[in-house]
C-alpha cells in the first residue's frame, strides 16, 4: 500500500489546499457577482472606463519603460565580462526582497518634493520652486520601472547567454550584416524571453498596491486600489466583487502568456556558446548609472535612519522612537510585536509555498490542471484574494493569513523547485527503478539530494515575498497581526518619514538576510 498511497495523500493535499484557499475565495467573489444580472457587469465597467484606462496605461508605460532600461542591461550582462557581473544580477531580486511599502519611503526621501533631488537643484542651479518628480502618474512610473527592471535584466540576460551561436555563424556566413542578423536570428530567438519578462511586469504593474495607493493619489486609482477603497471604505461589495472579477480574467489570461513564453525559452544546455566580450567606456557608464539608481534609494534609507535631519550627526533617536516611545494607541502595535507577526507568517507561509511546490512539481504527483492553477495564481490580485478570505472564509487570524500569503509565493516556489526536478535525467531515474527502487525510495535517493539547494532557494524566495506583503493584511486587517508592512503604512500615515525609515531599515535587513540565502543556494536554479 503504503508507498503509492503516499503520493496520492500528497495530490489530495494540494487539491484540497487550492481549492479551500484558492478557488473558494475566488468562487465567493464570482458569487457576488452573479446576483447581479450580466448587463450590471457592462454598466460597471463602462461607468469605470476611466479607472480600467488608467490601470492599462499605467502598466503599459511601466513596462516599457522596464523593456527599454532592462533589454540593454540584459545585452551588458550576457555578453561582457567585467567585475561585478554577479552582483549585477543578484539585483534582479529587488522586487522580491525591496518590499513595496519601502519603495514609497525611499523614494520620498531621494524625488520627493522635499527631497535629496530637489535640494540638490535648488542650491547648485538656484531654482526657487521644486521640480515634481514623484506624486502622480509620473511617480508610478518612475517606481515600477525600479521595482521591475530588473526582472526584464533577468529573464533576457539568462536567455541571451545561452544562445546557440551556429544560427549566427550560419547567417554570416550568407551575407548577413550585423543588423540582420540581430533582427532575423537573435531577436527571434530572445523574443519568448522578453514576451514572458512584459507579460509578467504588466502583471505586477497592473495590480501594484502599495506604490500607486501612496504616489498616484485618486486622481490616479487603479483596479487594485479601488477594489480596496469599495470593500474597506464604503463597503461596497459588490462593486468590489464586479471589478476584481474583471480584473482577474485580464490577468489571468496575461499569466498564461507569461507561464507559455517562460516555458519556450526556458534554459537548456546549448552545444556552442558566444564568448563574452570586454566591456567598454559607454557601457561601464550605462551599468554605473543603473547601480545607482537602484541603491540610491537604499541609501536614503540608511541615512534618513542613522543620521539626525537637522545636525547632520549619527543617531539613534529613530529607532529609540519606534521601539521605546510607546506609540501602540497610535499605530495600533509595537515594532517588536509588528517584526514578530512579519517572521512568523513568513515562515509559516514560505514552508506551505514549498510544500506544495514540491507536490505540485514530481512527476508521481503531476496534476493535469497544473498549469491552470500556476497561472491562476500569478495572476490572481492580492486584493482579490483578501477580498475572497473576507466574505468567503470570514477570518483574518495568523493561520489565514500565512496561507493566503502562501498562495501568492506558489507560482515562484512552483517554477524553482520544478525547474530543478527537469534537469534531473531520465537515465539516472530509470536506472534506479531498473534496480529495484520504488517511487518514495527514488525521490529520496535520487531526487532530493539534487533538489535541495532549489528547496532552500524556494523557502528563501517565498519568506520574502511574504514578509513584504502589505495589501492582504490591510483588508483582513483585525488590528491583532499588524506585520512591518502595516506598521510602516500607519507610520507614513503620520507623516513620521524618520520613523518609517528605521522600521523600514530593519525590515529590508531581515529581507537581504533572505536575498542572501537566494544568492548561496541558487547556483544554477533558474528563479523564474
Amino acid at each position: 500500500m503504503g508507498k503509492n498511497n503516499v503520493f496520492i495523500a500528497m495530490k489530495i493535499l494540494f487539491l484540497g489546499f487550492f481549492f479551500i484557499f484558492f478557488f473558494f475565495p475566488l468562487i465567493t467573489v464570482i458569487l457576488k457577482v452573479l446576483e447581479s444580472d450580466f448587463s450590471s457587469f457592462l454598466s460597471v465597467l463602462i461607468s469605470n472606463q476611466k479607472l480600467i484606462w488608467n490601470s492599462f496605461f499605467q502598466a503599459g508605460v511601466s513596462t516599457f519603460f522596464c523593456l527599454l532600461i532592462g533589454i540593454p542591461a540584459a545585452f551588458i550582462v550576457a555578453r561582457r565580462n567585467f567585475k561585478g557581473k554577479k552582483f549585477i544580477k543578484a539585483l534582479s531580486l529587488i522586487p522580491f526582497v525591496f518590499p513595496s511599502i519601502l519603495i514609497v519611503i525611499s523614494f520620498v526621501i531621494v524625488f520627493g518634493n522635499n527631497g535629496w533631488i530637489n535640494h540638490f537643484l535648488k542650491n547648485v542651479f538656484g531654482l526657487k520652486e521644486h521640480i515634481q518628480f514623484l506624486y502622480g502618474f509620473s511617480g508610478i512610473i518612475l517606481a515600477h520601472t525600479f521595482y521591475n527592471f530588473p526582472l526584464v535584466m533577468r529573464f533576457v540576460s539568462d536567455a541571451w547567454e545561452k544562445l546557440d551561436i551556429t544560427m549566427k555563424e550560419s547567417a554570416k556566413s550568407l551575407g548577413a550584416d550585423k543588423f540582420q542578423v540581430f533582427w532575423n536570428v537573435t531577436l527571434r530567438q530572445l523574443m519568448p524571453s522578453i514576451i514572458a519578462s512584459a507579460s509578467l511586469v504588466f502583471i505586477f504593474c497592473f495590480m501594484s498596491f502599495a506604490i500607486v495607493i501612496t504616489l498616484g493619489g485618486i486622481q490616479f486609482s487603479t483596479l487594485e486600489t479601488e477594489i480596496y477603497r469599495q470593500i474597506t471604505r464604503n463597503i461596497n461589495f459588490s462593486l468590489g466583487a464586479f471589478l476584481a472579477l474583471f480584473q482577474f480574467i485580464v490577468l489571468g489570461l496575461i499569466g498564461l502568456i507569461y507561464f507559455y513564453f517562460s516555458k519556450k525559452f526556458q534554459i537548456k544546455e546549448k552545444a556552442v556558446l558566444e564568448q563574452p566580450k570586454k566591456i567598454n567606456f559607454f557601457e561601464k557608464a550605462f551599468l554605473l548609472i543603473l547601480v545607482c539608481f537602484i541603491l540610491l534609494p537604499i541609501i536614503a534609507l540608511i541615512v534618513f535612519s542613522f543620521f539626525n535631519q537637522g545636525t547632520g550627526e549619527i543617531s539613534f533617536k529613530a529607532f529609540e522612537k519606534i521601539f521605546f516611545s510607546g506609540n501602540t494607541n497610535l499605530l495600533g502595535t509595537t515594532a517588536l510585536s509588528s517584526i514578530g507577526f512579519s517572521l512568523i507568517i513568513a515562515l509559516i507561509a514560505s514552508v506551505i509555498a514549498s510544500l506544495m511546490g514540491l507536490i505540485a512539481s514530481l512527476k508521481q504527483t503531476k496534476i493535469s490542471l497544473i498549469n491552470v492553477f500556476v497561472a491562476s495564481s500569478l495572476a490572481v490580485s492580492v486584493i482579490t484574494l483578501a477580498f475572497g478570505y473576507l466574505i468567503g472564509l470570514k477570518s483574518g487570524n495568523l493561520l489565514i493569513i500565512a496561507l493566503g500569503h502562501s498562495i501568492l509565493a506558489f507560482p515562484f516556489s512552483f517554477r524553482v523547485i520544478n525547474n530543478a526536478l527537469n534537469k534531473i535525467d531520465e537515465e539516472s531515474l530509470d536506472s534506479a527503478k531498473t534496480l529495484g527502487a520504488n517511487e518514495l525510495e527514488v525521490f529520496k535517493e535520487v531526487q532530493f539530494p539534487r533538489i535541495k539547494n532549489a528547496l532552500m532557494v524556494s523557502l528563501s524566495f517565498c519568506f520574502a515575498v511574504s514578509l513584504g506583503e502589505l495589501g492582504f493584511i490591510l483588508v483582513l486587517y483585525d488590528g491583532i497581526y499588524a506585520t512591518m508592512p502595516v506598521y510602516i503604512y500607519r507610520l507614513l500615515g503620520t507623516f513620521d518619514l524618520v520613523a518609517a525609515s528605521a522600521m523600514g531599515l530593519i525590515l529590508i535587513l531581515i529581507s537581504f538576510i533572505a536575498f542572501y540565502a537566494i544568492e548561496i543556494y541558487s547556483k544554477n536554479e533558474q528563479v523564474f
